[in-house]
């Protein structure tokens, strides 16, 4: 143990070290990023159109596909029955932001700074700190330690660097007719937002949140939590980044959330149909607020609590809104040229007091695998064979790389792509192993699986965990003192993987508090 009490120290240093929030723009990877758009060949136009459907704070076991028994999703599971599903899809992070950025990148987010969420708000003085932290009920989550916070300016850049180069932006460059539908949260202004990384067509909201309807709405139901987080979210309603904007433009919209993306979708792939074209689909469903038609609720008899039963709801309309997309492309004869991937950015958040990740440990902030081991199914009609099972371990960063080889797109060298493409597992059913090792990684929680055994390093709580994943996912049996050598060997590894990377560009706001295995365990936001 003295070797890993070593690796604490090490790793604690070079956290201390990251106090200068100053955001510099890469003008090396602009302008490469620019050569490399140009150069790519346009498309002769029939290759596969691509949606890209991501949940929001979706559970993996909230589908009856991976073992929900409290309700069905006939629609999404159907993709996975008639395609490929995953037992190990992996988030690049177990929160909003982070995931998306990497898998929109095809990148391990870190090698660009972007570990925390974005935040529009720090404390403007050590008073006003102290104040959040001991004058609100602030539940699990509580502001981080004090210290040096970003200024107006770089609060303002905080999300996807410009020279990061997104899936869209690749696709668009070869022809491809792009669309962003849902949450961005990605930056909330110029040049951060979604129509300078290639979509052609923007409907949703910059925030990490917004209403699904107006609470007031007689067909709607409402459940609001006794959590912190979800009164902020209340409370902005539709206010600024939490507007719904189509192309740019504050609009009202009075359909229910979810049903509007779906709207949106299909009106989008009629008016394309003749072209390959790219939908991305981040919903926010089922993200708090919790909002739910009546519908459905009035439906679910079964189901007792009434926060669980509006969360189920808002799932059951989020499988509608997948079959009617489905559905939408048969009847446009596309169905047998498009390529369907759904996906969620993390777990499950157990904050909400609603939901449960169980069998797995953990949920959303956490490196457990109810944080990270999120639902991923991907669908080609006539490429990928009936009821494909993938185990091999993949990142969602995959996908990016797996897309621009579906589109025949050469992914550029002059930056590390750390995706591989799915294909020869998809389409040929490849037994080589995918990734020898992944990595996790924001602030002061680390982590790296490789093969089955999983390591996880908490240096503010000096925290060292060894997991072997077989069967049921289920971390309750840290094995690190009965497999030193091993868990030296994968934190120093972890280590030099840390030590490559360049500081954060912004520090965490908040932490989350969580008990595991009776310990108390810190998560950075």
């Amino acid at each position: 143990m003295r070797w890993l009490f070593l690796i604490f120290i090490l790793m604690s240093n070079q956290l201390w070290s990251q106090q200068n929030w100053t955001i510099q723009q890469d003008s090396v990877a602009i302008k490469n990023k620019k050569h490399y758009l140009n150069s790519i060949k346009k498309t002769a136009g029939k290759e596969p159109n691509i949606i890209l459907i991501v949940a929001d704070d979706l559970g993996k076991h909230d589908l009856s596909v991976y073992g929900n028994l409290i309700i069905q999703t006939p629609n999404i599971d159907i993709l996975a029955k008639e395609g490929a599903i995953f037992t190990d899809g992996y988030a690049t992070a177990p929160i909003c932001a982070p995931s998306r950025a990497g898998m929109l990148t095809g990148r391990y987010q870190q090698r660009f700074g972007f570990q925390m969420q974005p935040q529009q708000r720090f404390p403007k003085s050590r008073f006003e700190w102290w104040a959040f932290k001991n004058l609100m009920n602030t539940n699990d989550i509580e502001p981080q330690p004090y210290q040096n916070y970003p200024n107006k300016t770089d609060i303002q850049k905080q999300g996807l660097p410009p020279s990061e180069i997104t899936i869209a932006e690749i696709l668009k460059s070869a022809g491809y007719k792009t669309a962003w539908f849902g949450k961005w949260h990605l930056g909330y202004y110029e040049p951060l937002l979604p129509a300078n990384f290639g979509f052609d067509e923007q409907f949703g909201c910059l925030e990490a949140f917004t209403l699904y309807a107006d609470p007031k709405n007689k067909n709607i139901v409402n459940a609001k939590i006794n959590e912190f987080t979800d009164k902020h979210i209340w409370k902005k309603g539709r206010s600024g980044a939490c507007a719904i904007r189509k192309n740019g433009i504050e609009i009202n919209e009075e359909m229910y959330l979810t049903y509007a993306f779906e709207r949106e979708a299909r009106s989008f792939i009629s008016k394309n149909k003749d072209e390959p074209f790219f939908i991305y689909m981040p919903v926010n469903a089922p993200h708090t607020p919790y909002q739910a038609p009546k519908e459905i609720y009035d439906s679910l008899t079964w189901i007792q609590d009434h926060n669980k039963r509006v969360y189920y709801s808002m799932i059951i309309a989020l499988d509608k809104m997948v079959g009617n997309i489905v559905e939408h492309l048969e009847k446009e004869n596309l169905l047998d040229n498009t390529l369907i991937i759904f996906t969620s950015d993390n777990g499950a958040a157990l904050y909400s007091r609603t939901v449960t990740n169980e069998p797995m440990t953990g949920g959303k902030f956490t490196f457990y695998e109810g944080g990270i081991n999120v639902p991923l199914m991907i669908y080609q009609k006539n490429k990928i064979k009936p009821q494909t099972v993938i185990k091999e371990p993949v990142m969602l960063f995959d996908l990016y790389t797996t897309i621009a080889d579906v589109a025949k797109i050469k992914t550029t060298d002059d930056r590390i792509i750390d995706g591989k493409s799915l294909l020869p597992w998809l389409y040929n059913g490849s037994a080589e192993t995918i990734h020898e090792q992944l990595y996790w990684y924001s602030d002061y929680n680390r982590a790296m699986r490789r093969g089955n055994w999983k390591i996880i390093i908490n240096t503010k709580d000096q925290n060292v965990e060894l997991y072997e994943l077989t069967g049921v996912k289920t971390e309750n049996n840290n094995l690190v003192s009965l497999q030193v050598d091993l868990s030296n060997n994968m934190a120093l590894e972890l280590n030099k993987w840390i030590s490559a990377l360049p500081k954060m560009l912004w520090p965490g706001l908040v932490e989350y508090e969580l008990i595991v295995n009776g310990k108390v365990t810190h998560w950075s936001v």
